[in-house]
């Protein structure tokens, strides 16, 4: 721990926010001429920068994967694997950037007591994030019921078929689904992208606008779900001080999800008459609007103080 223990974020009354910083005794350091250098130089790493990497590396996986690949069964996930491993490349190349290593930049771990609170958050997510899903379909379905039932990857319950997902390759889709997904994405739009954004901005401000843009990238898996879970995983990051917190929710999720589809095919297997019928998905809806409830009261209760702990992703590069 070094001289500067706690790093708090401060509501103010201007546009942006107010970044203080307390010794162990409690003194508040207001002057930044007394703080190091390292604490008060301006973030190398732009917003900008990490998107045009992210964009760059997809494209090119794309490419080698829809090139060499072809003949691969679900080459899909070997393409993600080479995404998450080349981001992570990245991502120590911009740290070294900054001065910091991986240590400091995830934060610190979480208590067992902490753990509690973010097991709730998972179930919660994964609840608000099956909500979220089932209106889409329903909505999509009512517009253009043969394009949803494509576009969702429904199977008729007669077709569905569970050997034909293979061990091996289910193994390889877990890890990267479970595992290299959640790390990657943590580090990128909170490590990163939230990190910018809160020095330019109030943290309320950062977490919705990095949570649109987390959405957009999942845009084809669904926007609203992964929009909502997105300002999920920001406030836990900040209010645990960790990336440690998000990567837990974020894997744990992708984990039930996808035990749920590739297990019992839950999401995979429906008649295309039903999907567009709101009774079909009427426990998914009615569960819905309980858990944005509990999203706002975790969203005011986060900020109802004038101070929450901010971790190594808020702090100044």
């Amino acid at each position: 721990m070094t001289e500067v223990a706690k790093h708090v974020y401060c509501r103010a009354s201007s546009h942006k926010p107010r970044l203080r910083f307390q010794y162990k005794g409690g003194r508040m350091l207001n002057n930044f001429s007394t703080l190091p250098n390292s604490l008060v130089r301006p973030a190398p790493i732009k917003i900008h920068e990490v998107i045009f990497i992210w964009v760059c590396v997809m494209l090119v996986w794309d490419y080698i994967v829809g090139t060499y690949g072809e003949g691969i069964t679900n080459s899909i996930y070997l393409k993600f694997v080479g995404i998450a491993l080349t981001m992570i490349y990245f991502s120590k190349r911009f740290l070294q950037r900054e001065n910091l290593n991986f240590t400091q930049f995830m934060g610190a771990g979480f208590s067992v007591r902490a753990l509690a609170e973010l097991v709730a958050v998972l179930f919660a997510s994964v609840v608000i994030g099956i909500g979220c899903w089932a209106v889409l379909v329903f909505l999509s379905a009512k517009i253009d019921i043969d394009w949803a039932y494509r576009h969702w990857h429904f199977a008729k319950p007669s077709t569905f078929d569970n050997t034909t997902w293979l061990p091996s390759w289910l193994v390889l889709q877990a890890i990267t689904i479970v595992v290299l997904g959640p790390v990657v994405e943590e580090i990128v739009f909170r490590g990163f992208i939230l990190r910018r954004l809160c020095e330019k901005y109030r943290l309320s401000v950062a977490i919705v606008v990095s949570s649109l843009m987390f959405g957009i990238v999942h845009f084809d898996q669904g926007f609203l779900g992964s929009f909502v879970n997105g300002i999920i995983y920001a406030i836990v990051a900040v209010r645990f001080a960790s990336l440690y917190a998000p990567i837990f929710v974020h894997g744990g999720y992708n984990a039930i999800t996808f035990f749920i589809e590739r297990m019992y095919g839950v999401s995979l297997v429906a008649e295309k008459s039903r999907i567009d019928s709101i009774d079909y998905w009427l426990p998914e809806l009615a569960l819905l609007p309980f858990c944005l409830i509990a999203l706002v009261w975790y969203w005011k209760m986060f900020f109802r103080t004038n101070e929450v702990t901010s971790p190594a992703l808020v702090q100044r590069g």
